[in-house]
């Protein structure tokens, strides 16, 4: 990990460990398994809190989010959920989360544990291992269905999404990684994946393209190329999507 990365973690970590009562500050995605990329990667974060944030806690939360990321603006794509210990094996249940800017609630998918668990490592407090329940063959195997069925084929019928490239380049990731762990009940990583996109038919150049950007430079595309582009990986996600799912 750079020095950059761990500054950042480091600082989060003696800011938001009194405001949150936090016990361990958990790293899981790209930065644990070495595929960080500065600018362009999250910091995937999982805070396991002593109790339910209070209405106080959580405005206080999200204060500090906003103001960490006026002084650190690599924060800016700092990602944190916060489970309280009591809950950490109830997986479908909502938690606090600060994500792209904004707090919300959403749950601690068996996927996001499975990558913890494998490859996550503790800023302070105990390892992952220690503290996050196992996620068998079946859950994770589980998971990755639900979240194919669950957002991925609803996202079929979401038009404008098709434009971003954010939305093509993991919606065509997301395949490629699926297939692996839905055959192996293995977890590769997003560079991984993006040598076996061939597998679904993705054109050479928009794997260039998707590259390229996972690198941090930005790749210009006419308006015309890219509704070609956007009726194309509709049209391959879903493909992608009926044979995973039946699997």
């Amino acid at each position: 990990m750079s020095v950059p990365q761990a500054a950042v973690l480091e600082a989060f970590a003696a800011e938001i460990k009194p405001v949150a009562d936090v016990v361990a500050l958990l790293v899981s995605g790209s930065l644990a398994t070495g595929d960080f990329r500065p600018g362009v990667s999250d910091f995937d974060l999982v805070a396991l809190i002593e109790r339910p944030l209070t209405d106080d806690q959580r405005r206080r939360v999200a204060q500090l989010h906003r103001a960490f990321i006026s002084r650190v603006p690599e924060a800016t794509k700092l990602h944190c959920v916060y489970v309280p210990v009591d809950d950490r094996n109830e997986v479908p249940t909502p938690h606090v989360t600060w994500a792209a800017q904004m707090m919300f609630e959403r749950p601690l998918t068996g996927i996001a544990r499975a990558e913890l668990l494998r490859f996550g490592f503790a800023v302070f407090g105990e390892p992952p291992e220690a503290v996050i329940p196992p996620v068998t063959a079946a859950e994770l195997t589980a998971a990755v269905r639900g979240d194919l069925s669950g957002y991925w084929v609803p996202a079929l019928r979401r038009p404008s999404i098709w434009f971003r490239d954010s939305y093509v380049d993991l919606s065509l990731f997301t395949l490629a990684r699926a297939e692996v762990t839905l055959a192996t009940n293995e977890l590769i990583t997003k560079r991984e994946a993006l040598t076996r996109l061939d597998r679904f038919h993705v054109p050479a150049e928009l794997i260039e393209q998707i590259r390229q950007r996972r690198d941090g430079y930005t790749v210009p595309i006419s308006p015309l190329s890219r509704l070609r582009r956007a009726k194309s990986v509709h049209g391959l996600v879903s493909d992608g999507l009926r044979v995973l799912l039946s699997y």
